[in-house]
């Protein structure tokens, strides 16, 4: 019980990589998703998170294989999307 308990604690994972000057790419992975526009709702919320000022429009968006996943098999829906965002003033 308590592997179940744990592996759902990261879900979502969210990471921003700065690649270039006020330029991110984001990743959005869940262990259990719903539809394509709640990973593109974290990424969104993600970029709001990474700029300082306002963040722009969510570019080049690509599904990835998610990296979630248990010995159990508890992620049965999971997925991951990509995006790109530059930072407004």
């Amino acid at each position: 019980m308590l592997f179940l308990l744990a592996a759902c604690q990261s879900d979502p994972a969210l990471r921003s990589t700065r690649i270039g000057p006020a330029y991110y790419q984001l990743v959005a992975d869940r262990c259990h998703v719903m539809d394509r526009a709640q990973l593109e709702q974290d990424l969104q919320a993600l970029a709001e998170r990474a700029c300082p000022g306002r963040a722009g429009t969510l570019q080049n968006l690509q599904s990835r294989p998610s990296r979630q996943g248990s010995l159990f098999g508890e992620c049965l829906r999971r997925g991951a999307l990509q995006a790109e965002v530059r930072c407004l003033p």
